[in-house]
């Protein structure tokens, strides 16, 4: 019984072994024809489009390139101080700064604001203006 019962496992292995190499074949050859119709589809849609050259795609991002490099000129140009020197060091800036504050500090301990926000006397202005007039004219 045993030579029985081995030989009948043995053929039952060697036929599901070979089942299983037919159907590993088929899905070898659905594989190559997928891969062929997927190369011609591919060579196609290559062959038709010109976006898809390399050149076009190069010279694409050669353009790209070159727009960056201008938009980042431009920003530059635009965020150029006028007001501040390009060789202003930051402790200069401050130094004057608290020039200023001292000034302003000073002016309000002595009057009653800016000296450029109190309004001068009226007779004064007129009195200089008249002055100014009679020279210019030569009257005594």
């Amino acid at each position: 019984m045993r030579t029985k019962g081995g030989t009948l496992y043995n053929q039952q292995f060697n036929v599901e072994q070979t089942r299983f190499t037919v159907e590993s074949i088929q899905d070898i050859v659905q594989t190559v024809q997928a891969l062929k119709s997927a190369s011609s589809q591919m060579k196609t849609t290559l062959i038709a489009n010109k976006e898809l050259d390399l050149k076009f795609i190069d010279n694409l991002q050669d353009e790209l390139a070159d727009m960056a490099d201008l938009t980042n000129n431009i920003n530059e140009m635009m965020g150029q101080s006028y007001a501040i020197p390009d060789n202003a060091d930051d402790s200069d800036l401050m130094d004057e700064l608290d020039a200023l504050e001292g000034n302003l500090a000073l002016e309000n301990t002595v009057g009653a604001g800016p000296s450029y926000l109190q309004e001068p006397e009226l007779l004064e202005l007129l009195a200089a203006l008249q002055q100014t007039a009679e020279e210019e004219l030569g009257l005594p």
